[in-house]
């Protein structure tokens, strides 16, 4: 199959994809087995869709905004199925709106293919960016836990609120992980691709300031007058998200703009 045909399987992917989660509104309402089947379906449709596109180019299909906020979207319904057994729909519907609203802002950038450039050819560039996209879907489950917190009836420390807690805590953690060793992973890309482990890039920067938020963030409970402050620090911490992953790329020059 030529990358004609491919690219035209891709783009059909990416549209019937949006079709199902559109309809995913309704099922957020429904039962568990229910969303679990609706987002699979989902799911196995965008990678299909970026598996043509990495057919077609022979590389990691994560080389422009389409491809990227397509990507986002997948890792935040991932983790979306990963905790489909909470039921809260504030946090579903937080959740769920975030990966959405990437999906729908992807349809409005090019769809055709773009092949990388030099220095994305490395090994470590196919480590380090679909790992950062899962860092940045948990820390966005964090800030949908953090929201249903916030709107919850049971803000004096119910059984729902304990649920919302733990996830926030759960993103952090889990989060902070994965994005240490993609940290790591991106220091090993630079020197391949530049010559040095750290520049003074815009989203090189504001990655480092993402990592130390976040770092400080695990070690609240150590701090009793901040435990309280969890849901805040994970809005704070979105936004600097959004900076760092969105802001970087539109507002400010970065060696990383895609």
């Amino acid at each position: 199959m030529d990358a004609n045909s491919l690219i035209n399987l891709s783009i059909l992917g990416y549209w019937v994809s949006f079709a199902v989660y559109t309809s995913f509104w309704y099922f957020l309402l429904g039962e568990r087995s229910a969303r679990s089947k609706v987002l699979i379906l989902g799911l196995v449709l965008q990678f299909l869709s970026l598996i043509c596109r990495g057919m077609a180019i022979e590389y990691l299909p994560l080389t422009n905004k389409f491809e990227s906020f397509y990507a986002f979207s997948a890792a935040a319904f991932l983790v979306l199925l990963w905790t489909n057994k909470v039921e809260s729909l504030l946090y579903r519907l937080t959740l769920f709106g975030v990966g959405y609203g990437f999906l729908f802002a992807a349809a409005f950038w090019p769809k055709g293919l773009s092949y990388p450039p030099p220095l994305m050819l490395t090994i470590w560039y196919v480590l380090h960016v679909p790992l950062s996209f899962m860092c940045y879907a948990l820390w966005t489950s964090s800030l949908a836990a953090a929201v249903a917190y916030f709107l919850s009836s049971e803000r004096g420390g119910g059984p729902a609120t304990q649920e919302m807690m733990e996830l926030i805590d759960n993103g952090f953690m889990y989060g902070l992980l994965g994005f240490s060793i993609s940290m790591l992973f991106g220091g090993f890309w630079g020197y391949v691709a530049w010559g040095d482990y750290f520049l003074w890039d815009a989203k090189v920067v504001w990655s480092v300031i993402l990592w130390l938020f976040y770092s400080a963030c695990i070690h609240v409970d150590h701090w009793p007058a901040l435990k309280g402050y969890k849901p805040h620090l994970a809005v704070a911490g979105f936004l600097i998200l959004f900076v760092t992953y969105v802001g970087t790329s539109f507002f400010v020059s970065s060696s990383h703009r895609f």
